[in-house]
């Protein structure tokens, strides 16, 4: 019998119009149904979780985000020389494109990616854990003349954030402008000791970025930041997945430091990089965007280099899923082999259909993943997923620790993906993510020799050896992939 109290009738009009937003929005029948059974099983705590952690999408702070990207349209109206530096793979000059490597591949992905462009003459260079980028950042800002813009998702309290810290006080005590922009969910501890504070009393611009701030209108709890680039002068780029923490660094890890990836940029694909962090700052801050329409942030580039770069955000707006449209296309249009690097492998259906069906039309599949990570829930449900890849032909290899939170696509040796986005459903759809193509002969041979280090160090599972694991192992890991869409 209903319950015609004020709560009673409360909780109908709000589950009433959290089922017409989960018809609207949820396009997987399973996350729909069971979202509607939390929403009207548990009066009022149901609503709380659907608004915390079902939603994927950003509703307040879309329009901020949508000021922003005009910023596209501006920046190319000063600086004719970006058109002159794009290659068009989606109205191709045919004649000019297939001067240039990886065409099939970026044919598939640029339509995903618009309205960033595909430049040429660019350098990208692969810097190999934290004892590789932060001195090569820590030289770029040194070398600043004008700007430093630092963004990251984990901003460590440790020796590595306040080295961090240290130097961009000291630059901005000669006149550079800093700005730093962290995850306030993955640098929590660094935000609730005010680590920061030091720093933002020397001049440094500090901001912290949370999808959940009530008086802002944002419950998303789910949703993070997860970017980790920066962008010196408008003229020196660097993206990827290395934190700023200890971890990432050999003398400070004990020896054994987190292994990741990270790309440093120089070229007109910097000018995108920059973009991006534009847009960040802007959510978080509310500085106008107009406000870094100036050369000096978004300078004229003469090509640095011989790469093929394409700049690859993602996120969950409303219009689409980028990212997982850019997987999904380099994975279909690969011809000879591909090689998938990553430390959490719970992608959504459609890449792994494409991961198999590739290995099924003879292309070379090769998956590697950490033997054992820093989330063994997100362990057991990736395992769920390799019986019907192993018979397909996919060969899988398990990295020995330390913990390998690498990420890299490499498809027919012409072409890379890199980046902060981990080949798992949050990465694709729920968080902010920042991943660079890049199609260089150079790049590809330094990343190949990369990826067969990694696999030196991995053992190769079979599919005997997978299916012998114990019934209790093949529950639990169907149990952990009950909850995909949020690992």
């Amino acid at each position: 019998m209903f319950d015609f109290t004020v709560l009673g009738v409360g909780h109908l009009a709000l589950a009433v119009v959290l089922t017409l937003d989960v018809l609207l929005t949820k396009q997987r029948p399973v996350s729909a149904v069971l979202w509607l059974a939390v929403v009207w099983a548990f009066p009022y705590g149901g609503a709380l979780a659907y608004l915390s952690v079902g939603v994927d999408r950003v509703r307040r702070g879309a329009a901020a985000r949508d000021a922003s990207k005009a910023l596209v349209a501006q920046r190319a109206a000063w600086h004719p020389t970006f058109e002159r530096l794009a290659v068009d793979y989606v109205h191709p000059d045919r004649e000019e494109a297939h001067k240039y490597p990886a065409q099939h591949i970026f044919r598939s992905s640029d339509p995903a990616v618009r309205p960033n462009r595909v430049f040429r003459g660019n350098r990208a260079e692969l810097l190999v854990e934290g004892d590789n980028f932060y001195p090569a950042l820590f030289e770029s800002i040194d070398k600043a003349e004008s700007s430093v813009h630092l963004q990251t998702f984990i901003f460590g309290r440790d020796n590595t954030g306040r080295a961090v810290l240290e130097r961009l006080a000291s630059r901005v005590g000669e006149g550079v402008e800093c700005r730093v922009l962290y995850d306030r969910f993955g640098s929590t501890h660094a935000y609730l000791s005010r680590f920061f504070e030091g720093a933002r009393a020397a001049g440094v611009k500090i901001c912290s970025i949370t999808q959940a701030n009530p008086l802002k209108g944002r419950f998303q709890i789910n949703l993070r930041n997860h970017r980790k680039i920066a962008v010196i002068d408008g003229r020196i780029g660097f993206v990827g997945g290395i934190n700023i923490q200890d971890k990432n660094v050999g003398s400070r890890a004990g020896g054994v430091p987190i292994r990741d990836y990270h790309v440093k940029l120089e070229g007109p694909a910097v000018s995108d990089l920059q973009f991006q962090f534009v847009e960040d700052w802007h959510f978080a801050s509310r500085e106008p965007p107009e406000r870094f329409l100036e050369t000096k942030y978004f300078p004229d580039h003469q090509p640095a280099g011989d790469a093929l770069v394409q700049i690859v955000p993602g996120g969950p707006e409303l219009k689409g899923h980028g990212l997982a449209d850019v997987f999904f296309g380099a994975i279909v249009a690969a011809e000879r082999s591909i090689t998938i690097v990553t430390p959490y492998f719970v992608p959504d259906e459609p890449i792994v259909q494409a991961v198999r069906y590739a290995a099924l039309r003879g292309v070379a599949v090769r998956l590697v993943v950490p033997k054992r990570s820093n989330h063994w829930y997100t362990d057991f449900a990736a395992r769920t997923l390799f019986a019907p890849l192993l018979k397909a032909g996919v060969r899988i290899f398990e990295r020995r620790p330390p913990f390998m939170h690498a990420k890299a696509l490499l498809v027919d040796d012409v072409y890379a993906l890199l980046g902060s986005a981990n080949l798992d459903y949050r990465s694709l759809h729920l968080n902010f993510e920042t991943n660079v193509e890049v199609a260089d002969h150079v790049f590809l041979d330094s990343i190949s020799k990369q990826v067969e280090a990694e696999i030196a160090e991995s053992d190769e599972l079979t599919y005997e050896q997978h299916r012998s694991r114990s019934l209790p192992r093949r529950l639990a890991e169907n149990f952990c992939y009950l909850f995909q869409p949020m690992l």
